[in-house]
Formats: C-alpha cells, structure tokens, sequence
C-alpha cells in the first residue's frame, strides 16, 4: 500500500492519510514484529516448562496442586492462557517446528484461535461428560469418608442413588465389583 492507495470513493469516511505514512508503518513494523515473534517464543517456553513440571496438558492437575493458579497470580497471566500455552507447547515439538508448520500464526490471537480448534477437534465428545462423572464419584468419595449417619430418608436416597449408579456403571463401563460376596444391598 503506498500513500495514495486509498479509494477515492471512501476518502469521505476515511481520515486523510499523512505524507510519510508508509514509512512510518514500516518502522513500526520493525519494531513490532520482532516482538510479537519474541512474545510468541516466550509462551512456547513457559508452556514447555509447565508440562516439564505438571506433565500432558491433556491430563488434569490435581486440585491439590494449585500450581497454575500461583503461577496465573504470580506472573499475571489468565489461567486460560496458561492453559493455551500448555497445549500451544505440546502441539509442536520445538517453536521452530511450529514455525515452519503454522507459517501464518505471528500472533498470540492466532496461535490461541490454533490450539483452542485443535482441542476441540482431538477431544472425544464423550470426555467432558466422563470427566464429570469422575470429579463426581471423587467428591462422593470423599464424603464419605465424613462421619455422616446411616439411616434416615437422606441415607435411603444415597443407598437408592448409589444402586442406579452401580447398575449404569456396569452397564455402561463394564464396572464390576471386585468381591461378588459383598453386597451392595442394604
């Protein structure tokens, strides 16, 4: 684009472009671009640090951990990002790699709008809903362990809710008790 590149048509609704622009944009294009490349290497290093240390992006941390949550507050990153930066890292086996692989992404905007398509498209759509149920049984078990009482219209709706959960676990999981002798029946 040169300085009298713009349409006569829109000059009305535009504003009058300045004698110098193009290379005004030129240096701010050197500037810039090195730093969005810079900016780009610099997530790719954090996400490859994080899953040194917390392992496949693909797998959950652990509630107990809260590492990405201190690493969200303490550097002032959106755990979001943090997260993007994670599966931005596993994605490509070196920055260089995704470089050459994905030539057009030069911003964080592109790259997030990359790793966030490619999640979705590698997911099984049944994940998130076992994903659920586990998160669900876990805090069911934990409960438990509570001192709670046994009987009571509360303690029958747990037995009752706890059977159906058994009966479509094995329907649907091939969940098995591992000692036939016990009952589940009370």
């Amino acid at each position: 684009m040169n300085d009298m590149s713009v349409s006569r048509s829109d000059q009305a609704h535009c504003q009058r472009h300045v004698n110098g622009e193009d290379a005004l944009l030129e240096a701010l294009r050197a500037i810039w671009t090195p730093h969005r490349q810079r900016d780009l290497e610099v997530r790719y290093e954090l996400g490859v640090l994080l899953n040194q240390k917390l392992g496949s992006p693909a797998v959950r941390q652990s509630y107990g951990q809260g590492t990405i949550q201190r690493v969200s507050r303490e550097l002032d990153l959106d755990k979001s990002d943090i997260s993007r930066m994670r599966r931005f890292a596993d994605q490509f086996k070196s920055f260089e790699a995704f470089q050459r692989s994905e030539p057009n992404a030069t911003s964080w905007h592109k790259v997030r709008q990359l790793v966030t398509r490619d999640k979705t498209s590698k997911r099984a759509p049944d994940s998130r809903a076992l994903w659920g149920v586990q998160r669900s049984v876990q805090a069911a078990n934990k409960a438990l362990t509570l001192d709670l009482p046994t009987s009571g219209r509360m303690a029958d709706e747990v037995r009752s809710a706890l059977r159906n959960l058994f009966r479509l676990a094995h329907e649907r999981l091939g969940f098995e008790i591992a000692d036939q002798t016990q009952r589940v029946d009370a």
